[in-house]
């Protein structure tokens, strides 16, 4: 059995060994501002508390409680949501039965064939064809790493300027969500799996990008065909939900992001009981994981589109003042 690196990923070259280190560098920066977060809290507290405000205090808390009991919905019932990698579609069924979105909102996809995950998955027949009647748009073989090919997105010769639409009404994409992202492929080289849900997660990254690019970037025209536009306020957002630990902290998410536009807008636990038709699945069986998911911490990350040119461009201003300070 291979020795676990935690992260360290030591000995590797390019780009691989480059996000290992910034795994490293990111966890204890994370750690550093979570404990000066933590005193400024309690600073803030004790100043509120010895002005009279402990009942602003006391409702805050109860609104914080409130959240977690209700739990966090990545998403608003009105919003547009594909859904990539759903497996036996339990996700797509419990957000569905739960009211978190109408269904004619909601794309689910699946990288396998209709027969694969009959073969694979008990009850799944009932299950797509309960959200098709429900008014879902149900796709099946859609590679996450090029959905833009396997969505039939690529406008033909004919229609350059023709809008590509994934919904009837020719709306725009508001989300791309993927679930517990994994390649399939069991492997007890943990150095190996890490770089290889790399490649997975940036690969999405990427993909998500030019599903954007084709799908929002388009308005209409007089002459009833559509035309680019660089409206930013057409730009989606990118979920991914991930375990807590390792190897999955290893996987440098935010930096993968990032390196093609991204940055973390918010994240929240993933709250299990939200979603109580969800059951988690080893992808390439019907059994669940080696501990049920359920009893498994973990995140849901929204990641939104930002100018990484610009982005850069001030970092390297803010590094050349601290310097000029220095000197």
């Amino acid at each position: 059995m291979a020795k676990k690196t935690h992260g360290k990923n030591l000995g590797k070259k390019g780009l691989m060994a480059a996000l290992a280190r910034h795994v490293v560098l990111e966890k204890s920066q994370s750690q550093l501002a979570k404990k000066e977060a933590l005193q400024k809290e309690h600073s803030a507290q004790k100043q509120q508390s010895m002005k009279g405000g402990g009942k602003v205090n006391k409702n805050k808390k109860k609104q914080q409680l409130n959240l977690q009991k209700s739990g966090y919905i990545p998403f608003k019932k009105g919003d547009r949501v594909l859904l990539v990698g759903e497996g036996d579609f339990s996700f797509a069924k419990s957000i569905i039965a739960q009211q978190y979105i109408e269904p004619e909102n909601l794309i689910a996809t699946s990288y396998d064939s209709y027969d694969e995950l009959v073969a694979k998955y008990p009850n799944v027949e009932d299950t797509v064809k309960s959200l098709i009647e429900s008014g879902v748009k149900v796709i099946h073989e859609v590679d996450a790493l090029n959905m833009v090919a396997s969505l039939k997105l690529t406008p033909t010769p004919k229609s350059k300027k023709a809008k590509v639409e994934l919904f009837a009404d020719h709306a725009n994409l508001d989300y791309i969500m993927f679930n517990f992202p994994h390649t399939g492929r069991g492997m007890k080289d943990v150095d190996r799996n890490i770089r290889d849900h790399q490649q997975l997660v940036l690969g999405y990254f990427k993909s998500c990008n030019q599903v954007f690019d084709i799908v929002n970037n388009q308005i209409k025209d007089d002459f009833a065909g559509y035309s680019a536009s660089d409206d930013s306020t057409n730009v989606g957002k990118v979920i991914l939900s991930l375990f807590d630990g390792e190897p999955y902290s290893s996987w440098g998410v935010k930096i993968l992001g990032r390196s093609e536009g991204f940055r973390v807008d918010r994240s929240a636990k993933f709250d299990w009981p939200s979603y109580p038709e969800y059951h988690h699945r080893r992808t390439n069986s019907t059994r669940d994981t080696t501990k049920p998911a359920a009893e498994r911490d973990a995140r849901i990350y929204i990641f939104e589109k930002f100018d990484k040119k610009e982005a850069d461009e001030k970092e390297r201003r803010r590094r050349n003042d601290e310097d000029s300070d220095d000197n």
